[in-house]
C-alpha cells in the first residue's frame, strides 16, 4: 500500500498500544515507525471483553485473533475462606457478553505487528527513545542505538513510566501512591487446578486472585495483596486456604512481586508534538480486565477519527480523539478502582461484602459489566 499522506508518524514502545495505534495509522494510509524494545510484551495473558473484540474487529483482526483465544464460558466469585460461590455470570448466554476470551499477550502483538507491516506502512526498529526535543512543527528524538531522528507526531506508547509521558508530566508530575502488589504465575497444564473454561475470582480478607485458562492450555494467575516485603509469602497464604490451589503456594512464594499504582489521571494527553495512548496515557487498575482492551479501543477510535483528516492536519483529530477517550476512561477507570477497593476489603467489611454479593451479585455485576461492555467503538 502507498502511503497517501506525507507525514511522518513514530510510536514510542513495541508492546499490544503501539502496534494497535500503528495499524489504525497504516489502515488510514499514514506512514508509521516503531521504536521500542522487541521484549515489550509480557509474558502470560489477557482477557479481552466484548468491547475489545469490537476494537480488534473494526481494526480487522478479530477473526484471526479469534483463532487464537480461549472463550470463556463463565465469570466466578468465589470466597477464599469458605469456597462458597459468590456470583455466577455465564459469558455466553447474551450477544453482548460474546465474545469474552483469554488470549496470549504475545499473539496478541504478532497479530497486530503482522497485520499493520503487511500495509507495507510500518516498519519496526528495535532500540528506545531516551531523549525528547520538542519545536514547533516537529518533535526530534535521541535513541539508545542508532542516530537521533525526528517526526511530525510522537505517539507515546511506552508505558506509565516511559519517557513520553514524563514529557507530558514535566511541569506537574502526577504523584504516584503504591496500593496494592500483583504478583503473577503461567501454570503449566498438568498443574492447573480444575476449574474449566472461566474466569475465577477468588476473594480473601485484604486480597484477592484471579485465575482463568490460556488457549494453550497453561493457567494465568494472579495474586493481588497488600504491599509489604512479605508479599509473596502473603499471597502463598491466600492459596493455602484453597485445597485446590495449595499446591501452587511454593511456586507463589519463588514469584516476584509487580507494584501497582494509584495514579491519578492526566489532565491532558498532549504536550507538543506528543500525544499519549495505552497504559502511557491511562494506567489501567487490572480488576476489571479493562487494560489491553482500552488500549485496543483507543486505537480504534483514533481510525474512526481520521475519517475526518484534512490532508495532513492531524492536530483536529488527535485533539477530538483525546478528549472522547479521555472522557470514557475516566469512567472505566473510577469503575475498575472500586472494583479493586471492594474487593481489598478486609475484616469485618469483606464478611459483609461477600454476603452482598451472594444476595444481588448476579444480577448486580451482570448489570455492571454489561455497561462496561457496551461501550462499543
Amino acid at each position: 500500500m502507498a502511503a497517501r499522506h506525507s507525514m511522518q508518524i513514530s510510536i514510542a514502545g513495541n508492546g499490544i498500544a503501539a502496534r494497535a495505534m500503528a495499524l489504525a495509522f497504516a489502515r488510514k494510509g499514514i506512514a508509521v515507525r516503531i521504536f521500542g524494545d522487541a521484549a515489550d510484551t509480557a509474558p502470560g495473558g489477557v482477557q479481552l471483553a466484548p468491547n475489545g473484540w469490537a476494537a480488534l474487529a473494526k481494526l480487522g483482526v478479530a477473526d484471526i485473533a479469534l483463532k487464537a483465544a480461549q472463550p470463556l464460558a463463565m465469570m466466578r466469585l468465589l470466597s477464599l475462606e469458605s469456597g462458597a460461590s459468590l456470583v455466577t455470570l455465564p459469558l455466553n448466554d447474551r450477544p453482548e457478553r460474546t465474545p469474552y476470551c483469554s488470549i496470549a499477550r504475545a499473539d496478541l502483538a504478532d497479530i497486530l505487528i503482522e497485520a499493520a507491516t503487511a500495509t507495507g506502512l510500518v516498519e519496526v526498529t528495535e532500540t528506545r527513545l531516551t531523549a525528547l526535543t520538542p519545536a514547533d512543527d516537529k518533535i526530534s528524538f535521541s535513541l539508545e542505538k542508532g542516530a537521533a531522528t525526528d517526526a511530525d507526531w510522537l505517539i507515546g506508547c511506552d508505558g506509565q513510566n516511559g519517557l513520553c509521558r514524563q514529557h507530558i508530566e514535566a511541569d506537574d508530575p502526577v504523584p504516584r501512591h503504591h496500593r496494592r502488589d500483583a504478583l503473577r504465575l503461567v501454570l503449566p497444564k498438568e498443574t492447573v487446578p480444575r476449574g474449566g473454561r472461566a474466569t475465577t475470582v477468588w476473594l480473601g480478607r485484604g486480597g484477592h486472585i484471579v485465575h482463568y485458562p490460556l488457549p494453550d492450555g497453561s493457567l494465568n494467575l494472579v495474586a493481588m495483596v497488600k504491599p509489604s516485603p512479605q508479599s509473596a509469602q502473603h499471597a502463598a497464604a491466600m492459596l493455602v486456604r484453597q485445597q485446590q490451589l495449595a499446591d501452587i503456594a511454593e511456586q507463589m512464594r519463588e514469584a516476584k512481586p509487580i507494584a501497582l499504582t494509584d495514579q491519578p489521571l492526566l489532565g491532558a494527553w498532549q504536550r507538543s508534538r506528543v500525544v499519549l495512548a495505552g497504559d502511557a496515557a491511562h494506567p489501567m487498575p487490572p480488576h476489571l480486565a479493562q487494560g489491553a482492551g482500552q488500549s485496543l479501543v483507543d486505537a480504534a477510535a483514533l481510525l474512526d477519527h481520521l475519517e475526518t483528516l484534512e490532508g495532513d492536519q492531524l492536530q483536529p483529530v488527535l485533539t477530538r480523539w483525546s478528549a472522547e477517550r479521555m472522557r470514557v476512561i475516566r469512567r472505566v477507570s473510577r469503575d475498575a478502582r472500586r472494583a479493586g477497593d471492594m474487593f481489598a476489603l478486609d475484616g469485618p467489611l469483606a464478611k459483609i461484602r461477600n454476603i452482598g454479593l451472594a444476595g444481588v451479585g448476579d444480577i448486580g455485576l451482570g448489570l455492571a459489566l454489561d455497561r462496561l461492555w457496551s461501550a462499543q467503538v
